[in-house]
């Protein structure tokens, strides 16, 4: 409210234009924050204890692993998964789904040499490939051959077993896509 108000003074129309716009303005501006503020805020944090009782429970770290959406958040996971003393990577592909396999199995391949989750040994190899196929059944199917496809592949092993788990999204369309996720565990 003016001081013209106040007072119960006529205000001009040049006045009233130049008032009435400089509310919209402050509206509009108030509504943009707002909506920059409801996009940066996330729908749930979740704070999550997991308990391994066992090694043959690798792929429950991979599916976590997987499942991270900041750099953070994996760099945290994988640093307790190694204080554990267990080898941990992580990596992410994408494209349409036809072009996925040899992209997997370029990127699984090259994350677990590049960070000695696995040697170039047969035994460790053919444990690699068969968790990761084993992942991919799970998560796409070939009847998805034109989708588009993001995924993050969380790869975690132990002495005995490697676990492959992929998390990501799949849609036709933009505004048609959900969620999907795949494991496979191998015994080395």
């Amino acid at each position: 409210m003016g001081w013209k108000d106040i007072l119960g003074m006529e205000s001009g129309p040049a006045e009233r234009e130049t008032v009435e716009a400089g509310k919209t303005e402050q509206i509009n501006t108030r509504e943009s924050e707002r909506m920059t503020r409801e996009q940066e805020r996330p729908v749930m944090d979740l704070s999550v204890r997991l308990r391994i009782v066992d090694e043959s429970q690798v792929g429950r770290a991979a599916l976590l692993l997987a499942s991270t959406t900041s750099s953070e958040e994996e760099h945290l996971l994988k640093r307790q998964i190694i204080d554990f003393g267990w080898k941990t990577v992580a990596t992410e592909v994408g494209g349409l789904a036809g072009e996925l396999p040899q992209k997997i199995t370029r990127a699984v391949v090259g994350a677990a040499l590049n960070a000695e989750v696995v040697q170039k040994r047969g035994d460790e190899m053919h444990a690699l490939m068969h968790a990761a196929l084993e992942a991919m059944n799970g998560f796409i199917s070939m009847s998805m051959l034109e989708a588009s496809i993001g995924a993050k592949i969380g790869i975690v092993r132990n002495s005995r077993w490697i676990a492959v788990a992929v998390v990501g999204d799949t849609a036709y369309h933009a505004v048609a896509h959900h969620e999907r996720c795949g494991l496979g565990v191998m015994h080395i």
